[in-house]
C-alpha cells in the first residue's frame, strides 16, 4: 500500500491544491509516476504506461484539472495499443481516444497508461496469462477483483486519481469492494462505449473508481453531455427510503461480508435513514448470473471468430475453454438466457420502485488468493443491475484494521443517475 499521503488523498482535493497553488500538476504527476515504478512491480496493475507531462494550463472550470487517470485495457488511448488482455488480439495503436477518454483529458487530466484486466473482461480475478497477474495492494498475494482489476488496484494503491473500467455483469464494482476502493456503474447509455472493446452489447457498461464519490460525481460529469444529463448536486439532510434483503441467508454470504453489511445497516439507522426489509428469495440471483455469462460467452465467440480460427494456439486456456462450451448450445438455450435477463432487469425494477435505493452486498465474499478455487458466485449480487441497465455503486464499509475490504452496493433506478450519486454521498458520510 502507497504511504504517500498526498497520492492517497481525492482526485477532487489533488486538483484543490493544484488550483490553490500549494502543488503544482507536473509535482503531482511525478509523484505518481515514482510511485508506479516504485509499487507496480508487486501489484502489476498498470500494463502500459504513457509518457505523459503535465501542462500548466488548465481548465478554470474542472474541479479535476491537474490530477490523473488510467483506462483498462479494453479502452482506447490514441496512440496506445489495446490489447483487451490478451495479446492475440495482436493490438495496433489506436487512432484517437474513446470519447470518455477525450472527455477527462478535456477537464484538464492527465492519463498515465493502460490497465490490467482479466483477458477479454471474461472473468472476475484478473488471473492474466498475457500480462502476468494483477494483485490487491490490501494483502499480497490475492485477487483485486475483476475484470477490471488492474483499475482498482491502480486507484488503491495510489497510483492515479481515478481510473476507467468496464462493467458487464460486476466489472467495476466487483473489483471495487475487494480492494476497498468506490466503483460506480452508471446507466445504461449514460457513458457511450465507443472506442471501448464490447463484450455484450446489452450489458456493457463504462464505470468509474475512486477513492471517493466526490471523485466519482466530477468524472461522470465531465464525461456526460450535460445537455442530456441532469446536473448532479450534494445532498440534503432528508432522510432516505432503503430497501434491503429480509434474509441475507438467501444471498450466499461469507461471515465477514455479513457481519460488515449489519454493522454498515444499522450505522445508516443511526444516522436518521429509513431501512426497509424486501423479499428477495424468489430472485434467483445465480440463475440470473448463469444467464449474463452465457449471453457473453455467445457474443464473445462471433467477435473472436477470426482469432479463434488464425491464433487458437495463443488463447488462455480458461477463455477458450469458455468460448468452446458456447459453440456447442443451441439457438433454444441462447434465447432462453435472453428471457431469464429480461425477467431478471424486469425484477430489480419493480422490487425497488417504491424506494430511493436498494442495498446489497456487493460481492459474497472477501478477496481471495490468487491461487485458491474461484468462488462461482463473484457477480451474482452484481449482475441484476446491468440487466436493468440501472445505476449501481460499490462504497467500503467499515472493517477491523488489517481485515480484508467488504463493499456495499447502492442500486438505484435507470436514468436517476444524479439521484443515486446523492444518495451514495450521503451514505458514504453515514459509513465514515
Amino acid at each position: 500500500m502507497n504511504h504517500n499521503i498526498l497520492l492517497n488523498e481525492t482526485a477532487c482535493e489533488q486538483a484543490r491544491q493544484i488550483k490553490a497553488k500549494t502543488l503544482s500538476a507536473q509535482n503531482l504527476l511525478s509523484q505518481q509516476q515514482d510511485a508506479i515504478a516504485q509499487l507496480n512491480p508487486a501489484i502489476n496493475a498498470f500494463v502500459q504506461v504513457s509518457k505523459a507531462f503535465a501542462s500548466d494550463e488548465l481548465p478554470e472550470m474542472s474541479v479535476l484539472a491537474g490530477s490523473t487517470f488510467a483506462v483498462k485495457d479494453n479502452i482506447d488511448v490514441q496512440g496506445m495499443l489495446t490489447h483487451g488482455g490478451m495479446r492475440a488480439l495482436h493490438a495496433q495503436p489506436a487512432a484517437q481516444d474513446a470519447p470518455v477518454v477525450a472527455r477527462l483529458k478535456a477537464a484538464g487530466m492527465v492519463c498515465l497508461g493502460k490497465l490490467n484486466m482479466h483477458a477479454m473482461a471474461m472473468g472476475a480475478t484478473n488471473h492474466n496469462a498475457d500480462f502476468g497477474n494483477c494483485y490487491n495492494p490490501a494483502r499480497a498475494g490475492y485477487t483485486p477483483g475483476g475484470s477490471s482489476g488492474g483499475s482498482a488496484a491502480a486507484v488503491a494503491a495510489g497510483l492515479c486519481g481515478i481510473a476507467l473500467g468496464s462493467d458487464t455483469l460486476g466489472s467495476v464494482r466487483i473489483p471495487a469492494a475487494y480492494c476497498g476502493v468506490v466503483g460506480f456503474k452508471p446507466s445504461f447509455g449514460a457513458l457511450p462505449t465507443d472506442g471501448v472493446m464490447p463484450l455484450s452489447r446489452l450489458l456493457d457498461h463504462v464505470g468509474i473508481l475512486a477513492r471517493g464519490v466526490e471523485d466519482v460525481i466530477a468524472a461522470f460529469g465531465a464525461m456526460t453531455d450535460q445537455k442530456a444529463a441532469p446536473p448532479v448536486h450534494l445532498p440534503d439532510s432528508s432522510a432516505l427510503n432503503l430497501a434491503l434483503p429480509a434474509d441475507l441467508d438467501d444471498l450466499g454470504l461469507a461471515d465477514e461480508v455479513r457481519h460488515a453489511f449489519e454493522q454498515g445497516v444499522r450505522r445508516l439507522q443511526r444516522a436518521g435513514h429509513i431501512l426497509h426489509p424486501v423479499d428477495f428469495s424468489d430472485c434467483g440471483f445465480p440463475a440470473l448470473r448463469k444467464a449474463g455469462l452465457f449471453l457473453c460467452e455467445a457474443e464473445l465467440r462471433d467477435t473472436l471468430s477470426q482469432t479463434l480460427q488464425t491464433h487458437r494456439g495463443d488463447m488462455p486456456p480458461d477463455l477458450l475453454g469458455m468460448l468452446d462450451f458456447i459453440g456447442t448450445r443451441s439457438a433454444q438455450d441462447i434465447g432462453r438466457a435472453v428471457a431469464t435477463l429480461v425477467r431478471g432487469g424486469q425484477f430489480l425494477t419493480q422490487r425497488i420502485s417504491a424506494f430511493d435505493a436498494l442495498l446489497l452486498p456487493t460481492t459474497p465474499q472477501t478477496a481471495f488468493d490468487m491461487h485458491a478455487a474461484v468462488p462461482h458466485n463473484q457477480a451474482d449480487l452484481t449482475a441484476m443491475a446491468n440487466m436493468s441497465g440501472a445505476p449501481a455503486i460499490s462504497l467500503p464499509l467499515p472493517v477491523a484494521p488489517g481485515a480484508l475490504p467488504v463493499g456495499l452496493q447502492v442500486l438505484g433506478h435507470r436514468g436517476h443517475d444524479a439521484q443515486l450519486l446523492t444518495i451514495a454521498h450521503v451514505v458514504e458520510k453515514a459509513l465514515l
